[in-house]
């Protein structure tokens, strides 16, 4: 059987520029310049004759065929990586980095999330803090907070904490929301 489908770096291109919303953070995530960044996607683009991106001067928007793709690529991805990992485990998947509001840290068990394995291939560190730009400055993956932030360029997902009334907000970048370190995170928390 032939596979038609696009260039594997165009997409690994496109599918990071599109979680960071930044050439320039795919860049500094695969280890390329910005610029390579850009023409891969720009050639993926080019070869499935759509735009996926919105090119505006302070980053990137997912165009409606973007965000059509964005889920179906991270999925690919995701398969791909397990895969990978079931014949070669030390070869970890990437894991998040977390920031947790020192009022939600007051909720949680003792030492989450490192107080459970299941958490280990989800979770690389954690780090109280309630700072939104740190995500943008991609120096944290998520963030648990306490509160709304109102970012309507950032997905915030309510969570109520192991049956409590009291909504906790799992922060990422849109691209983030919804891969499997983030759904095992939020059902961890949820359960």
């Amino acid at each position: 059987m032939t596979y038609r489908f696009p260039s594997l770096n165009g997409l690994k291109a496109f599918e990071a520029a599109a979680r960071h919303l930044s050439f320039k953070a795919a860049a500094a995530e695969l280890g390329v310049t910005a610029g390579a960044v850009s023409q891969q996607v720009k050639r993926l683009e080019m070869s499935l004759g759509i735009s996926l991106f919105r090119r505006l001067p302070q980053g990137l928007l997912l165009t409606p065929e973007g965000a059509v793709y964005l889920p179906e690529v991270s999925r690919a991805f995701d398969v791909l990586t397990d895969a990978t990992e079931a014949v070669a485990p030390a070869l970890n998947g990437r894991k998040l980095s977390l920031g947790i509001d020192p009022v939600v840290a007051e909720h949680l068990p003792k030492g989450w999330p490192r107080h459970s394995k299941e958490l280990d291939p989800y979770v690389r560190e954690t780090r109280t803090t309630n700072d939104v730009e740190l995500i943008w400055s991609n120096e944290l993956d998520a963030l648990l907070l306490a509160a709304k932030t109102g970012h309507g360029a950032l997905s915030e997902r309510a969570i109520c904490l192991c049956g409590s009334a009291v909504p906790v907000y799992f922060v990422t970048r849109p691209g983030l929301a919804e891969c499997r370190q983030s759904r095992a995170i939020r059902e961890a928390l949820d359960a």
